[in-house]
């Protein structure tokens, strides 16, 4: 605690007392000015990364999430440009933008690396980024190891947290995918635990066709017979279900593609492996 000022004969402050009061009070009017000019630019950039988010324009919402700054708009800005990744399976500029995302959730952890969206984003696009990595270098790199870390270290903090429990069961069915038996005894995965962690989110988040097209994918890829039924059935699910923005609507059109082929198990298994390998 501060201070109080000596007060002089008759209880009043001296002239440099209340000199002192005034610029200590002018100072943080100031201070306060200034966090608000800061922030409401960033907010403003923020509230127009969202905008563009839902409509699906990727390039604007990661542009204004990024110019927004911090671990906030660094992280929604990754989150950005992993959609358009997703959704955007013949765009000739992957790799590159792989490397933005995975940069900007670097730039989004080293901002803040207590933030649970930034440790969720930087998990998810090192995901991407392993897609460009043979297994061995990636293991070598430790590349699906830290990507863990960062999924447990958030779903410790927030079990709640859907896309932190369906990205760690997506991480087990593409351990199971890429590694088979040898891959989960190294890494400590399986397949029990990634459709375990896709119906907790599905509990959470009943409404997300995200989350169930997900597992319906991962599941197909695997091309695991005794999984088949519980696949088609997510998929079902998930068309039924009304998109809430352009990447959910975006989604559930890859979903109708990949219901058409339920009646070739080949075909339907070379489509998911492709999704999720371009």
């Amino acid at each position: 605690m501060a201070a109080r000022p000596a007060r002089g004969p008759g209880g009043k402050l001296p002239l440099h007392s209340v000199m002192q009061l005034i610029y200590i009070a002018r100072m943080r009017i100031l201070t306060l000015l200034a966090l608000v000019l800061l922030t409401a630019p960033a907010q403003a950039d923020m509230d127009r990364a969202r905008q563009a988010f839902a409509s699906g324009h990727w390039q604007e919402a990661a542009s204004q999430a990024e110019q927004a700054g911090g671990a906030e708009g660094y992280a929604y800005a990754a989150r950005a440009l992993v959609a358009q990744l997703m959704l955007e399976p013949d765009n000739p500029d992957r790799r590159a933008l792989t490397r933005d995302a995975l940069d900007l959730a670097e730039a989004a952890y080293r901002a803040d690396n207590e933030s649970a969206e930034a440790r969720l984003r930087l998990a998810i696009s090192l995901g991407y980024q392993g897609r460009y990595t043979s297994t061995m270098r990636a293991l070598f790199l430790r590349v699906p190891q830290r990507g863990r870390a960062l999924l447990e270290s958030v779903v410790m903090e927030d079990p709640g947290n859907v896309w932190a429990l369906g990205t760690l069961g997506a991480w087990n069915l593409e351990v199971a995918r890429r590694g088979g038996t040898r891959g989960m005894e190294m890494l400590g995965a399986s397949v029990e635990a990634g459709t375990g962690f896709y119906s907790q989110a599905i509990a959470l988040d009943p409404g997300n066709p995200a989350l169930r097209y997900f597992l319906a994918l991962g599941l197909i890829a695997l091309d695991d017979p005794d999984r088949t039924l519980m696949a088609w059935q997510q998929l079902d699910i998930a068309l039924g279900l009304e998109p809430r923005d352009a990447f959910e609507a975006g989604l559930l059109a890859e979903a109708v593609q990949l219901e058409g082929l339920s009646g070739d198990r080949h075909a339907a298994t070379a489509w998911a492996v492709a999704q999720m390998t371009q």
